[in-house]
């Protein structure tokens, strides 16, 4: 896969994407609201700056974008260019690495793909009323 943009306008891409209240985050923190799940925090400083926090319950939340994650990475990535498949690997250990932090201090981890969140939506929403007990 060749990068079809000038660094310039890379550059200007990358920087616009936003990295907190992405659509799959909005999403899902609206069917909460919906299903009456209250209780949760947004930006808690926990390894991997996860989504959405169950402080309470020590439930703490990713929604993955299916690119930036790496979903099903080892099917595409060898379209790549060296730089993408390294940045999308980096991320995938970091993920694994901050899960590791997080499982060692007891805390359940919830990963949810952007595909899921957006087409299994009440499959999410039921998964995390299950972990919460309700």
């Amino acid at each position: 896969m060749v990068d079809i943009f000038t660094p310039e306008k890379r550059s200007k891409i990358m920087a616009s994407i936003k990295g907190k209240d992405t659509k799959i985050e909005i999403l899902l923190r609206k069917a909460l609201w919906r299903e009456g799940i209250r209780g949760y925090r947004l930006n808690v400083n926990l390894p991997g700056k996860p989504d959405i926090v169950f402080p309470k319950y020590k439930i703490a939340i990713f929604c993955d974008g299916d690119f930036w994650h790496g979903k099903e990475f080892n099917q595409w990535k060898n379209r790549l260019t060296p730089y993408w498949r390294e940045k999308i690997e980096n991320n995938i250990l970091r993920d694994k690495k901050n899960d590791e932090l997080l499982s060692n201090d007891n805390w359940v981890i919830l990963h949810f793909w952007e595909k899921q969140i957006i087409d299994e939506t009440k499959n999410c929403i039921n998964t995390i009323k299950q972990r919460l007990g309700k």
